[in-house]
């Protein structure tokens, strides 16, 4: 199996990576930022190459801090010279291949024409002079080096000149932007997946520089009313000069890329800068929505719907009926659901609200919705008939497909379960002490595999038996409901196999959850992800299981 090292994981471009590397399973990567791994110190460097045999390493910690270098030389040639070189060695010892990411300020800005590959390099600032000596470190000290010089890079993650646009289109009514400084934006999430199309074809490219930017080309002036104008905003961006907005360090006045050589190569096109940030700014608003939802209010809401169900619970009254499709329903889920579509239609009554006892709604009225919640008010009917406490509260926030937010409460037990996209999954217990989940690491002959206490299916005992051929030991975790994937979230089960019919309001909550813990929830035998707001809302098998 390929190994990839990712360093700087936690910047714009890593995490960017990180995102995109789910979409390309079969690898083992390795993420990494200055806590796990500093780059500038040589002897844990070779160490952790010695340790994990990387196949690939790729690059992208730097000292970025354009202004701050003048004064701050020592550290900038510390992180974007030495710590080049000892990566560098660390890959030519290990037959590595190294993707090193370069930028525009390694030329001065005097050209007229988009910048070769091959064109000399002349830095005018202390950011420049330090990345093009990492440039020279990286590609004589290994053989197998890729070099991708880059251009004016935002992303939805970290800070840089898009969000800082939208943060003072927000605050004032204009602005003045530098209108003489001419180059090309880049999108992160572009310049990741070149770097992933590289990698699928390491062993037909040659190594060496490449350059990689968005199509077109626009001055940082032109950029922001771009910005101001895709995100809404009635800001007003007036063309400065240079001179009217004096900085530390020199910017090159002219710094478009030729990339010619790398769509060649790669046999790709580059999407326009301003396709790619239209792309961008709906992920930020995106999340801007999703920011405006209180998560607290939603576990408030799955607890009071959970006290409500535990009142029936408590009796033998559960006035028990069958559905359509032969599932039971009792007035504990008529209970817990009037709680949870009333609660959710008063706090956040813009967001559409799909729920198991509800009247279905027809694709043709959900099939454009952005947004909606997700509700199983009584995730195991048997179980709570039964008694054994294994049922769930379920509320899921869904977003173009995909759970980013999931909350599922254990009555019974007096537990809740939540997780928000990109800040983590976590579990409340009983006592009220909060704990952050992750997913079991891999192991290599232990194995432990939960499946539905109530839905067996021969498709499940097959699989059960496939795996006990695979380890040493398979230990089966029977459990109810979405509790399943709690288990997996908090490392007591690896693998939950679902060989049997779901809908999606008994995943959604889950998904969101798991995803957030380090897993992935794949569709069985294939390798795409489980999606939701489908035509049917019947879910495929799937299988849970830890992402990389």
């Amino acid at each position: 199996m390929m190994k990839i090292l990712v360093t700087g994981s936690k910047g714009q471009l890593g995490n960017e990576i990180r995102v995109l590397s789910k979409q390309f399973q079969g690898p083992e990567y390795v993420f990494v930022d200055v806590d796990e791994l500093d780059i500038t110190d040589n002897n844990a460097v070779q160490q952790f190459f010695t340790k994990h045999q990387f196949d690939i390493c790729i690059n992208c910690a730097a000292y970025t801090a354009v202004d701050k270098a003048e004064s701050d030389a020592t550290m900038a040639q510390k992180i974007n010279v030495t710590g080049v070189e000892y990566l560098a060695n660390a890959c030519q010892k290990n037959d590595a291949v190294l993707f090193h990411i370069s930028t525009d300020f390694v030329f001065d800005g005097n050209a007229t024409a988009p910048i070769e590959v091959d064109a000399p390099v002349s830095p005018i600032s202390v950011y420049g002079q330090t990345k093009a000596e990492g440039e020279y470190r990286a590609l004589s000290l290994n053989k197998k080096t890729i070099l991708i010089r880059t251009s004016w890079v935002y992303s939805f993650f970290g800070n840089n000149f898009v969000k800082t646009m939208i943060r003072l289109g927000k605050e004032k009514a204009e602005l003045g932007v530098v209108d003489d400084q001419v180059g090309c934006p880049t999108y992160a999430a572009d310049l990741a997946m070149v770097i992933f199309e590289f990698i699928g074809r390491l062993e037909q490219v040659e190594y060496g520089i490449y350059h990689f930017s968005n199509a077109g080309v626009t001055s940082w002036c032109g950029f922001a009313t771009k910005i101001m104008e895709l995100y809404g905003l009635p800001c007003k961006v007036n063309p400065i000069a240079t001179s009217q907005y004096p900085t530390p360090a020199k910017r090159p006045k002219y710094s478009v890329l030729n990339c010619n050589k790398t769509i060649q190569t790669l046999n790709i096109s580059i999407p326009h800068w301003e396709t790619a940030l239209s792309q961008c700014i709906q992920l930020l608003k995106q999340q801007e929505m999703l920011e405006q939802i209180d998560v607290k209010k939603i576990i408030a809401i799955a607890e009071e719907a959970g006290k409500e169900i535990m009142k029936i619970y408590d009796t033998d009254d559960f006035a028990v009926t069958d559905k359509s499709d032969n599932s039971p329903l009792t007035k504990a889920d008529k209970a817990g659901n009037a709680v949870i579509v009333a609660a959710l239609k008063n706090t956040y009554p813009e967001i559409p609200i799909i729920s198991e006892e509800n009247k279905m709604i027809e694709y043709a009225d959900r099939k454009d919705w952005n947004y909606f919640w997700l509700v199983d008010p009584l995730d195991g009917t048997k179980e709570f008939i039964k008694k054994n406490g294994e049922f769930t509260v379920n509320i899921a926030l869904i977003r173009d497909g995909k759970p980013v937010l999931g909350v599922v409460g254990i009555p019974a037990k007096n537990q809740m379960y939540y997780a928000v996209e990109n800040k983590g999954a976590y579990k409340i217990d009983e006592n009220g002490v909060e704990t952050k989940l992750y997913v079991n690491d891999a192991k290599q002959d232990e194995i432990a595999l939960i499946g539905s206490r109530s839905h067996p299916s021969p498709e499940f005992d097959a699989y059960l038996k496939d795996m006990e051929g695979k380890y040493a030991t398979v230990n089966f975790v029977p459990a109810g409901s979405s509790l399943k994937f709690c288990l997996v979230a908090e490392g007591k089960a690896d693998v939950y196999p679902r060989l049997g019919p779901t809908m999606e309001w008994d995943t959604a909550a889950g998904h969101a959850l798991v995803l957030e813990a380090g897993a992935r929830v794949k569709v069985y035998g294939q390798d795409g992800d489980l999606k939701y707001n489908k035509e049917s809302l019947l879910n495929p098998f799937f299988i849970v299981e830890r992402a990389n």
